[in-house]
């Protein structure tokens, strides 16, 4: 059955899950959802987004080597299909994995089920209104998914901590930025150079002041650190297929004229702690 935009935005948060690997099958001149839609991309095919989200799995990785979640309570705000959720729990005692998309907490819950991991309690419920009591969380971490700093820094206790993580502003779309660019406005036109992909390029620190996450009352600067994560899909024909669907023929085309299984990210992780 034929699935249309009105649909989808009827649907809203209750958005139908289609059957596993239907998103390989789609109108490249019109797909719906559309290219870069990833809300409505993740919850329509879970699958393809949990496939593709290995960049957080590389923000996770770095975070534990940054700060120590052990025996923390964590939200996870915007947990999507689990990535962050999932790694957060093998040291925080417990996280709460908030999402407003059903369909995408469905698909989370059988993830955690499937690997038996029973610290992870997903949520229903929305970043502007975490359904989570007022100083009940250690830490609150956010990858890729948009961000209300004043909600999170409502539920974070006293010298709490808020971690956002995702991709850098000049390569918001991996290696394939430039690629992408001159397509869409909302794209820097400022990207990364080439060189900061390679697998050896050097980290970065910085810090910032709390007006990046609107004035919300920090102790000393926010931490900012930069790396470089490649991703590896195992097959460059299977790694063109997801980001075609994501990105457009052109991602498509860039993966498999390069018969490259692996995508690289340049990606920060701001780390702050709240003062209250």
């Amino acid at each position: 059955m034929s699935f249309t935009q009105d649909d989808i935005t009827r649907s809203g948060y209750r958005l139908p899950t289609a059957p596993p690997d239907s998103w390989r099958t789609y109108d490249e001149r019109n797909p719906i959802p559309g290219y870069f839609e990833f809300d409505w991309l993740s919850s329509r095919h879970p699958d393809l987004y949990h496939q593709f989200a290995l960049s957080t799995v590389g923000l996770m990785n770095k975070l534990h080597t940054l700060f120590d979640l052990t025996g923390c309570d964590v939200v996870d705000i915007g947990a999507g299909t689990g990535r962050s959720a999932m790694e957060a729990a093998k040291k925080a005692k417990r996280v709460f994995a908030v999402d407003l998309y059903e369909s995408v907490v469905a698909f989370g819950r059988n993830a955690l089920q499937k690997i038996g991991v029973t610290n992870v309690h997903y949520v229903i419920g929305d970043r502007e209104h975490l359904p989570l009591a007022e100083n009940s969380v250690d830490v609150a971490i956010n990858a890729w998914a948009e961000l209300n700093p004043h909600e999170a820094y409502r539920v974070i206790k006293p010298n709490g901590y808020l971690i956002q993580m995702g991709a850098t502003l000049e390569a918001l779309c991996g290696e394939i930025t430039a690629e992408l660019a001159p397509d869409y406005e909302w794209i820097p036109q400022v990207v990364a150079p080439a060189e900061v992909y390679a697998p050896d390029y050097p980290d970065a620190h910085c810090t910032a002041d709390n007006s990046i996450w609107g004035g919300i009352p920090v102790n000393g600067p926010i931490h900012v650190h930069q790396f470089t994560y490649v991703a590896d899909y195992g097959d460059y024909t299977e790694l063109a297929a997801i980001t075609g669907r994501l990105y457009g023929s052109k991602a498509k085309c860039y993966f498999l004229t390069k018969q490259q299984a692996t995508f690289a990210w340049r990606l920060q992780l701001m780390i702050g702690q709240v003062s209250k």
